[in-house]
């Protein structure tokens, strides 16, 4: 039977695919991000702006569809990294709901109204820690991986702010 994790919700898409008991983060985030770590990826210029191959990208979403889990590191072809940033990209657009939950959603974008610095970062952390267990797993990989990709800007050219251009509307936030 088919697996699909493209376009379900994240609890779903964990259930299917989850990489490790315990850890609620679906094989499709955790198989792009250590791919893209293992290439070294942070050192490639316009990381997740640049788009990699679209049919190569639909073959590969295609076939974590089928198979829940693809060990890309395992596989016999070296893909691209900017088809695995843009595989992640696509999953992430693909989410029914925000990463940051309905419910929260609102809130998390208020805490950019709040003057002080250490009232927002008290609020975000109060956030952060209200979100579903799954939510916030795959908050704190993506962030990681982002922030390692934003720490390697004068190569990458990807700062904060190029970052947070491209993940503002993948994220729907």
């Amino acid at each position: 039977a088919a697996k699909q994790v493209f376009g379900v919700s994240l609890e779903e898409a964990v259930r299917i695919s989850r990489v490790a008991e315990g850890y609620e983060l679906p094989a499709v985030v955790y198989r792009c991000i250590e791919y893209l770590d293992a290439m070294d990826a942070v050192l490639e210029e316009g990381l997740y702006r640049l788009s990699g191959s679209n049919a190569t990208m639909k073959a590969l979403r295609e076939r974590f569809n089928q198979e829940g889990d693809v060990n890309l590191l395992a596989a016999k072809e070296e893909y691209d990294v900017h088809v695995v940033a843009g595989l992640l990209k696509m999953w992430l657009r693909e989410l029914p709901t925000s990463v940051l939950t309905r419910e929260h959603r609102m809130d998390f974008l208020h805490v950019i109204d709040l003057l002080d610095r250490k009232d927002r970062v008290n609020e975000l952390g109060r956030l952060v820690s209200v979100l579903p267990l799954s939510n916030y797993t795959l908050l704190r990989a993506l962030t990681a991986h982002l922030i390692r990709v934003v720490q390697h800007s004068d190569i990458n050219k990807m700062t904060m702010r190029n970052v947070s251009i491209v993940f503002s509307p993948t994220l729907g936030i």
